[in-house]
């Protein structure tokens, strides 16, 4: 028996499976969108700004996580 829960394998039609399954990148999306806008503007009006270490993590992050949806939609996947 294979470790990879193949498309008619049972577990892909529990509720948990699906909100994983369709639910991952929108999550990932707000995410992003919520972290960007607390390292854009923010953390300067309530005077806790990110310092640029961490801004540089996170705007790759956020730009990782942006190129990933971009190319699966242009791959036809998203």
């Amino acid at each position: 028996m294979t470790d990879i829960p193949l498309p008619d394998h049972p577990i892909r039609k529990h509720w948990a499976w699906q909100a994983f399954d369709r639910l991952w990148r929108p999550s990932a999306g707000w995410v992003v969108v919520i972290g960007t806008a607390y390292a854009g503007f923010i953390g300067h009006a309530i005077g806790k700004p990110m310092n640029e270490g961490y801004l540089a993590v996170w705007l790759t992050f956020a730009a990782a996580v942006i190129g990933i949806k971009s190319f699966e939609k242009i791959r036809g996947v998203a």
